[in-house]
């Protein structure tokens, strides 16, 4: 079978997908619960800790990240409670979104292995950068550009998902060719389908549309992940065909304190902090 009728039997096998919804993927229960009950002012940090204690794996998640280095300190957690105590609610909520995305899209092909590998790594970057971006051009709540940028890369992570029982796994060039075709109607059933705030399935939508007209006002979450995306992908594909971040109408509403650019045509404010950017993302693998 030549390379084009394998592409025909892929977007057969994703479109097939698409049309019988009870095939995608589903959040877990909890990973909602959790969500609403980070939200609600009424919530302690205890009742946060009995709600994530009921999930074995996901406490292992919890447990294992207070221990990072990021937050080292003499008195290590005990407990779920002193763990997110150490942590912060928002960075929890932002582990458990994390670790029910990477446990949806589990696959046992090696070859869709390293596919996931390499599109995870992206979306960790993008993820990491979405946030810093966040804070830096003073969001009250940048973890929110981080989750909207998590979800806006759902549709790309079920392509893997529906390809999974395939017998001949496409290479790189043809699932990007893929992700190009599907990624963003397939990630918009499925944020519809977790019944996901009509702002993420926007961003989403709106992710990779280097072309949009000018339009006035701030900077947007949608626009912090264009950018996140955009310099995800120049620091990890050399041999990008991308437009010049100047002509692109987000950066000409970018304030002019954070415009700066370094060498390479590239936010000067990503770039030299890159390498805290990156061990943030790191932290996602």
């Amino acid at each position: 079978m030549n390379a084009s009728n394998h592409f025909a039997v892929y977007r057969t096998s994703i479109e097939q997908v698409m049309q019988g919804q009870e095939r995608l993927p589903s959040l877990p229960d909890i990973t909602f619960k959790i969500r609403r009950a980070a939200a609600d002012n009424n919530t302690s940090i205890d009742d946060l800790a009995r709600m994530i204690g009921q999930d074995p794996s996901l406490t292992v998640v919890i447990m294992q990240h207070s221990c990072s280095p990021l937050f080292k300190t003499l008195e290590p957690a005990k407990g779920l409670s002193d763990a997110i105590r150490l942590m912060g609610i928002p960075y929890v909520v932002n582990l458990v979104m994390i670790h029910s995305l990477k446990s949806l899209f589990i696959v046992q092909n090696p070859r869709l292995k390293e596919l996931f590998a390499i599109s995870w790594k992206r979306l960790a970057l993008k993820a990491s950068t979405s946030r810093f971006l966040a804070k830096k051009l003073g969001f009250s709540t940048p973890d929110e550009a981080f989750i909207a940028s998590l979800l806006s890369e759902a549709g790309t992570l079920a392509i893997l998902s529906a390809l999974s029982s395939e017998k001949q796994v496409p290479d790189q060039l043809t699932y990007l060719r893929l992700c190009r075709h599907y990624s963003k109607s397939l990630g918009t059933i499925i944020l519809r389908k977790w019944n996901m705030e009509e702002r993420y399935i926007d961003i989403a939508h709106n992710c990779g549309q280097w072309n949009q007209a000018y339009r006035s006002g701030p900077v947007d979450a949608s626009d912090i992940v264009n950018l996140a995306l955009y310099h995800s992908i120049c620091f990890l594909k050399k041999d990008h065909q991308l437009p010049p971040l100047t002509s692109l109408a987000i950066y000409q509403r970018l304030p002019k304190s954070l415009n700066l650019l370094d060498q390479r045509g590239l936010l000067r404010l990503i770039s030299s902090n890159l390498k805290e950017i990156v061990n943030a993302a790191q932290e996602m693998y």
